[in-house]
C-alpha cells in the first residue's frame, strides 16, 4: 500500500507540473505530448479487446491515430500549406473522404487476415477509433483554438473536471448512498454526482466574476459547467461501462498507481470535444 501511494505521488509531482508546462507551450510540443496519449490510449483499447475470440486491426487505429492529431493540429493552420485551395475549395472534408476510404481498405484488409468473428473485428477497431484519437485528439485543436484566451479555457477545463471529480470523490465517499448505475461503478453516488456538477457551476461563476474568462454570459457558464460537471462523469462511468464488459480493474499500469492512460483521460475524452465544439460554434462567434 506505501508502495502504491509513493507511487502516485511520483506521478502527480511529475506529472501535473509538466501537463502544465506542455498546456502553456501549446503547438507542436503540446499537440506531440496529446499524440503520445492517443497512441498509448488506443493501444490500452486494443490491448484490452483482444481475446482468442476477437483481434482488433491495430495498425488500422494507429495509422489513424497519427492522422487525426494532424488534422487536428492543422485546423487553424491550413492556410500555411500548399494545398489550403484544394481544401477550401473542395465540397467535401478530406478527412471524411480518407475515413470512407479507409473502412473500404479495412473490409478488404480483414477478409485477408481470414481470422474469426471479421464483424467483430471490424467494429472495435473502428470504436477503438472514434473512442479514443477522434474524441481525445480534439484536445490539440481546442489547444490551438485557445490561443486567443492565453489557454485559459482549455486549463480551465482540466481544473474543473479535477475540481469536479474530488468534490464527487469526498461528499460521495460522506453521503453518498444511493448509488447511480452500480452495475457500471458501484462506487459513484448522486450525492457525489451532484457534488462535483455544482462544483464546477462555483468554479465557472468564481471565474467570470474575477474576469479569468471575460464576456461569459449565464449561459456560457451553464453550459461550460454541464461539460465538465456533468459530461466529465459520463466520461467517467463510460470507461467504466467498457472495464466492466471487459472485467478488468485499470486500462494499464503505465502512470503506476494511477492504472492507464485511458483511466486519468477519461473525463477529458468526453468533455473536449464538447468543449470545442461550444467555443467555435457559440463563445467565439458572439464575442468576436
Amino acid at each position: 500500500m506505501n508502495q502504491l501511494s509513493n507511487n502516485r505521488t511520483v506521478i502527480n509531482v511529475i506529472g501535473i507540473p509538466a501537463i502544465i508546462y506542455l498546456l502553456w507551450q501549446g503547438g507542436l510540443l503540446f499537440a506531440l505530448f496529446v499524440l503520445l496519449v492517443m497512441m498509448i490510449g488506443i493501444n490500452e483499447f486494443y490491448r484490452l479487446t483482444t481475446t482468442k475470440d476477437q483481434s482488433p486491426i491495430k495498425i488500422f487505429g494507429y495509422i489513424f491515430t497519427f492522422i487525426l492529431a494532424g488534422y487536428y493540429f492543422l485546423l487553424l493552420n491550413i492556410n500555411e500549406f500548399q494545398f489550403y485551395t484544394f481544401l477550401s475549395n473542395g465540397t467535401a472534408d478530406p478527412l471524411l473522404i480518407f475515413l470512407c476510404i479507409s473502412i473500404v481498405i479495412l473490409f478488404l484488409f480483414e477478409m485477408k487476415r481470414n481470422v474469426i468473428n471479421p464483424t467483430r473485428n471490424i467494429a472495435i477497431t473502428l470504436l477503438g477509433v472514434m473512442y479514443v484519437p477522434l474524441l481525445l485528439g480534439t484536445l490539440i485543436a481546442l489547444r490551438n483554438l485557445d490561443s486567443e484566451q492565453n489557454t485559459n479555457f482549455t486549463i480551465c477545463m482540466i481544473l474543473s473536471i479535477w475540481i469536479c471529480d474530488s468534490a464527487a470523490y469526498v461528499f460521495g465517499m460522506k453521503w453518498g448512498k444511493k448509488k447511480i448505475l452500480p452495475r457500471v461503478s458501484p462506487n459513484k453516488s448522486w450525492v457525489g454526482c451532484i457534488a462535483g456538477l455544482l462544483s464546477a457551476i462555483v468554479f465557472f461563476l468564481a471565474l467570470s466574476y474575477q474576469g479569468f474568462l471575460p464576456d461569459l454570459s449565464n449561459l456560457d457558464i451553464l453550459a461550460l459547467s454541464i461539460v465538465t460537471g456533468f459530461f466529465g462523469q459520463a466520461g467517467d462511468f463510460a470507461e467504466s461501462l467498457i472495464k466492466r464488459d471487459l472485467g478488468v480493474k485499470d486500462s494499464g499500469t503505465i502512470l503506476l498507481g494511477h492504472g492507464g492512460v485511458l483511466d486519468r483521460f477519461d473525463s477529458i475524452i468526453f468533455s473536449s470535444p464538447l468543449t470545442y465544439a461550444y467555443l467555435t460554434f457559440i463563445y467565439f462567434p458572439r464575442v468576436s
